[in-house]
Order: C-alpha cells, then structure tokens, then sequence
C-alpha cells in the first residue's frame, strides 16, 4: 500500500483528471444545492438518528443512515442540541455532502483503474463517460444507497481482482489488499445486504484468476469475509440494526420485469436525448467488441459481465427501493473506455479522437440540460 502511494506522481494525467472530477463535483453541488430534500432521503436521515418507540421506516441501509444523518448531528452538536431533538440542517446541499464525496471519490477510482488496465486513452474515455453522465451526477447529489453501492460494488470487483493478481507474490504484497478487499465486503453489505450476492461473484472471478493458487485465494476470501463481516456488524451497531425491513432485503422475485433491466444504459440520459448518444457510444462498443478478437480479454469482459450482473441482481430485490439501473454504469464506462483505447491505436485513431470529444462535449451540454430539467421537478 505504501509503496503504491510513493509510487504515485502527479503528472499531467492525474492533473487532467482532477479538473474532470472537479467539473463532475460542481454539477453534482449545483444539484444538491437546487433541489429540495425529498421525503425518501428524510428517511435515510431519520433512520441514522436515535428512533423514537415504534418508529419504522420502509428504508433500511445503515451506511446510508449513517452518512446521511452525520451532517445533522454535526450542525446540531455545534449548534449545542441534544442530536436526539428536532432539527433541520440549514442547506439540503449539507446533508449531501458525504454522497457528493462518494460521487467523486467513484470517479477518480473508475478513472485509476481504467488507466491501468488501458492506459492513458482508455482511462480518459471513462471518466470523460463518467464526469458528463447526468444519472452519476443525480445519485452523487442524493441521499440515498445508490452512489454507495455502485462506489462498493466497483471497489469490491477490481479489489478482488487486484488481490488475485497478487497471491502469486510474496504474502507482503497482498496481505493490505486482503485488508483493502475485507472493507469494501463490509461497506458493501453495511449498504445493502443484498451484496451478498456481489461477493460471490467476485469470489468467482478470484478463483478464475488464480489457478494453482485457488487454496490460498480461499484462505483470503475467508480472512476478508471476516473483516467484511466486522465493519459491516459496526455500521449496523451504528444505524440501529437493520430493521423490520430486513426480510425484503433477502427476497428476490422473479418476473418477465427483469428483461427490463437489460435496458439500463438508457438511464445514464434522464428525459434527455443524451441517454441515446450514450447507447450509440455502447452500440458501437458492443459491436467491435463482439467482431474483433483484438477486443476480448478479461479487462473488456469482465466490466460488461458485472455491468449486467450487478443491475439484473439488484432488480430481483424491489424492496430495497432503488435506481438500479444506475449500478452498472461505472462498469460500463470501464468497457466502452477499454474498447475505444483499441480503436484509438488503430489508423483511424485521429479521427476517432475528433468525433469523440465532439461527441462528449454535446454530452456534456446535453447531461447540464437534462440535470436542469431534474432541478425543476418537485422532489
């Protein structure tokens, strides 16, 4: 761990990707600043507070409750309150606050692990994706589960897989990834405890990857399902238990509405004609992907496989009221980045660059049209 952080330079990539991230943080801020708190996210707060006798919600995620509610005991605490007594935070934009670090937080990891896995050009279509997506933009400005779990769920996949590159190593090496790895378990399940069904498949994808090495990669999913388990029993000591809900948690229906789900790149546009500059973008992706060898290899497929996984999974388990869509997105991003890096070496590439950026600019005016929309919308 330490020898990636000195390891890290400050160089006219990381520069570049911090004045992308910081454009992202001031859309995500313009929203949360515009819009009302909406009675779904009052109840991510009040659930993070002390309950009153009887007092249910239909809402149950401790990480979230925890978050969301830390910005009001704060102001209350300052305020000299006793936190178990009514009150409002000034801004809703203060309540949004942890989210909208999340959001940006998500960004800056999609755009790290892209840039290793495809470079310079791979790594800057996918968060130029990310940073100009309304629907990424919309969850980080709300309180809610959603920017957590695809924040989790991300850092839980490539974790797994970054611990898996390493077991051929000494144990120095990928023992503070198992750490790593055993944190996002449990800030995975602290969101949701549906995750569960994450873990496994990143488990999967553990055992693929470490062959002659699986008894060791077993031994490691063991000691990181414990410390997952640990931060995950904190969150829940912290939010008050899970709940009466927990039951819809773990109860997944099955129906011809989860063919729905295959639809999901549609969302990352919300009431504007950039969801469909988005699906051309995939489209595009898919196809090179599925004619031209060159393109499939792990760090392609992987991405596309949980993007699909990850939202088809969620969408078996309505009670956990969420945008499930949105769960598969920064995967998506990962894909389309690590397609287009190929299709930019090619001879076409400097053409390809142009109708790109041209492409992400209307992307990005049309996302700041569409989240304008979304601000005018009663919450």
């Amino acid at each position: 761990m330490w020898q990636a952080i000195k390891e890290f330079h400050v160089g006219r990539p990381q520069l570049a990707a911090g004045l992308m991230l910081l454009a992202f943080l001031a859309q995500a801020f313009w929203v949360s600043y515009s819009r009302k708190l909406s009675s779904l996210e009052f109840q991510y707060v009040e659930s993070g507070l002390p309950l009153k006798p009887g007092q249910e919600y239909r809402v149950t995620s401790p990480l979230t409750a925890v978050l969301a509610a830390a910005p009001f005991r704060i102001a209350r605490i300052l305020a000299g309150q006793d936190v178990s007594k009514a009150a409002i935070v000034p801004q809703p934009w203060m309540a949004r606050l942890p989210f909208l670090f999340f959001g940006v937080w998500l960004g800056a990891a999609l755009w790290w692990v892209a840039r290793r896995l495809f470079e310079n050009h791979g790594g800057f279509v996918a968060l130029a994706l990310y940073c100009t997506s309304p629907a990424m933009a919309m969850i980080a400005a709300n309180v809610g589960p959603e920017v957590l779990l695809a924040w989790s769920s991300f850092g839980l996949m490539y974790t797994a897989v970054g611990v898996a590159h390493t077991l051929y190593a000494p144990w120095q090496k990928w023992l503070p990834r198992t750490v790593l790895l055993g944190l996002s378990i449990g800030f995975a399940l602290a969101t949701a405890l549906w995750c569960f069904t994450l873990v496994l498949l990143a488990f999967a994808f553990m055992l693929y990857l470490t062959p002659g090495r699986r008894k060791t990669a077993f031994l490691v999913m063991i000691a990181a399902s414990l410390i997952g388990l640990g931060v995950c029993g904190f969150f829940i000591l912290l939010a008050h238990g899970y709940g009466a809900a927990s039951p819809s948690l773990l109860s997944p229906k099955i129906s011809i509405k989860l063919l729905q789900t295959l639809n999901f790149v549609f969302a990352d546009g919300y009431l504007a004609a950039n969801s469909y500059l988005f699906v051309l973008f995939f489209i595009i992706a898919l196809t090179t992907y599925g004619s031209w060898d060159r393109t499939r290899y792990f760090g392609n497929s992987a991405p596309l496989l949980m993007a699909f996984a990850t939202v088809f999974l969620f969408s078996m388990v309505p009670g956990i009221y969420l945008w499930d869509a949105t769960l598969g997105l920064s995967y998506v991003f990962v894909f389309v980045g690590g397609t287009y890096a190929d299709l930019l070496e090619t001879g076409y590439g400097r053409g390809i660059a142009r109708i790109m950026i041209a492409g992400f600019l209307l992307r990005a005016v049309l996302g700041i049209l569409a989240l304008g929309r979304w601000i005018r919308i009663p919450a």
